[in-house]
């Protein structure tokens, strides 16, 4: 299988965390932006036993995890909703007491198998956002384009799960399943979130 291509990263705050299920999020998820790439990295917590001069037993366990992130863009009203930033005439305040909230975090990727196009979903039901690194540099002979960087700390959630994958034919179809995950207690859906296309 070999991926060449990846869209759609959405986002949405989590309303609750119910003990022993998976968190319940608040109003619509939304675009962070155009995704130019998403890198996973995994911690895990390994133990090892030896007896008799010789390996017994081993165990390797999810302990987190990191998503560095970097889409083409972050309007000022996601910003506020992702990084916990108050938004006011325009103008975006990031404070030393900004606590950004936990919520859902997901992207699609394109896939080959066998010559066949497949889409798969990637969902992260509990992560906690921080911001990135920026840099600024002046006009040259040559265009070098910026990007906007957040780190995605993840974490499993109530009942263990820290990540769904979900494979599809179309992108369309992938793109619906992966809205899905982002669930309301009632079930509804929500009232719509701040800002971000669909």
């Amino acid at each position: 299988m070999a991926s060449f291509g990846a869209k759609f990263p959405y986002f949405c705050p989590v309303a609750d965390e119910p003990e022993g299920a998976r968190p319940t999020y608040s109003g619509e998820p939304i675009r962070i932006g155009r995704l130019v790439k998403a890198d996973l990295s995994i911690t895990l917590a390994s133990g090892k036993l030896f007896a008799d001069d010789g390996l017994a037993e081993t165990v390797d366990e999810f302990a987190g995890g990191s998503i560095a992130m970097e889409t083409d863009d972050m309007v000022d009203e996601v910003a506020s909703v992702v990084y916990g930033a108050e938004v006011e005439d325009k103008t975006v305040h990031y404070n030393v007491g900004d606590d950004p909230p936990k919520g859902g975090m997901g992207y699609l990727k394109k896939l080959m198998r066998r010559k066949k196009v497949l889409y798969k979903g990637y969902f992260y039901p509990l992560v906690k956002a921080a911001l990135g690194n920026d840099t600024a540099q002046t006009k040259s002979d040559s265009i070098t384009f910026g990007t906007n960087s957040t780190t995605f700390t993840v974490f499993a959630c109530e009942t263990g799960d820290w990540r769904d994958t979900h494979e599809a034919a179309t992108e369309a179809e992938a793109l619906a399943w992966l809205k899905a995950q982002f669930k309301t207690a009632s079930g509804d859906g929500g009232a719509p979130g701040t800002s971000g296309e669909l």
